[in-house]
């Protein structure tokens, strides 16, 4: 996996230039995905099936989303489990996720959220929710499938960055888009914009949504673990979408990062990259910070060695949203 290209969020000339070019191939795209929309043949199933998605290609909450849902629902006492695909994990279920899977055979994101709840990898989205309903499941969240044409629905959330928006809101690879975001979002049943009170009214400046959207919002926060961060020097090291969101939430609790290495999306943590962080660690006399996402991918024998930043997201209109989504439950139950 490539890091996010920086011209997917730039207006410079330059920018606007490459993704021009890309057209051609981003037009096989658009006629590809438009195929797989017409021809998919959505299975329903007995249960309610809520997608957590984007239109964007990565970065956008969605394993945070799923957490925070998640133990909404679960708190309702709801028998909720969790389907992924399990990406860059080798396992191609549909397998449940048990004590001692690595990330490796899992892939980094299912072992992340069996945290929280019952979930299931499954390269066939219908194989995992059926084997999850075999299981017990009372509802079902799908960690991303939003473009699955194969999988009824019954409430889709779109997830996107306030700040990192929508890009130059062209398809891929021209930029971060999966498919047409006008389609997309008519798709949609609610749409949760995630960062600070400043991020989310500029986005909602810039962008023109349907009106018949679902609109709610949520920060990431960082989880306090008793890990003294404040005035301590680290090398942070960051295998998401966007790095620079971590180093920042770093800076506002405090930590000195002295060294900050951005990674591909679901970097293989290496023996060799391992080698080098620890290296440069102790040549800053400083400590190994990664994301929580990064620690599951590291071996647990190197593991040691890091300190890992959890974070959460806060829902800002929870029990709106959560009416809305009952709202909808009910009706297709009818």
């Amino acid at each position: 996996m490539i890091k996010t290209p920086k011209f997917w969020y730039s207006k410079k000339r330059s920018s606007v230039f490459l993704s021009k070019i890309l057209y051609p191939i981003s037009f096989v795209w658009i006629l590809l995905s438009k195929v797989k929309l017409l021809t998919g043949k959505q299975k329903k199933f007995g249960i309610p099936i809520i997608c957590i998605g984007n239109i964007n290609i990565g970065g956008s909450g969605k394993t945070p989303t799923v957490i925070a849902l998640t133990q909404v629902l679960l708190k309702k006492g709801l028998k909720a489990h969790i389907i992924s695909k399990g990406y860059k994990g080798k396992n191609t279920g549909p397998r449940k996720v048990v004590q001692g899977d690595s990330a490796r055979e899992m892939g980094d994101e299912p072992i992340l959220l069996s945290n929280y709840a019952n979930v299931w990898v499954s390269k066939d989205r219908i194989k995992g929710i059926d084997a999850a309903i075999d299981a017990g499941a009372e509802i079902v969240l799908l960690d991303d499938g939003f473009q699955d044409p194969n999988v009824s629905k019954t409430f889709s959330i779109i997830t996107v960055d306030a700040e990192m928006g929508f890009g130059n809101k062209m398809i891929l690879p021209c930029g971060p888009l999966r498919e047409n975001l006008s389609n997309g979002l008519k798709r949609a049943d609610a749409i949760l914009i995630i960062g600070n009170d400043c991020s989310r009214r500029a986005f909602l400046a810039n962008e023109k949504l349907p009106e018949d959207l679902n609109v709610f919002f949520g920060e990431i926060k960082a989880v306090k673990t008793g890990i003294n961060f404040k005035n301590n020097k680290f090398v942070a090291a960051a295998g998401i979408a966007h790095p620079e969101k971590f180093f920042n939430t770093l800076e506002k609790c405090g930590a000195k990062v002295i060294k900050k290495v951005p990674l591909p999306d679901h970097a293989d943590f290496s023996i060799s990259l391992i080698q080098r962080l620890k290296n440069m660690a102790r040549n800053a006399n400083a400590q190994l910070v990664v994301t929580e996402k990064d620690a599951v991918r590291i071996p647990e024998n190197q593991r040691v060695n890091f300190t890992s930043l959890p974070v959460r997201l806060k829902l800002y209109n929870q029990d709106d949203l959560i009416e809305v989504i009952f709202s909808k439950l009910n009706q297709s139950l009818k």
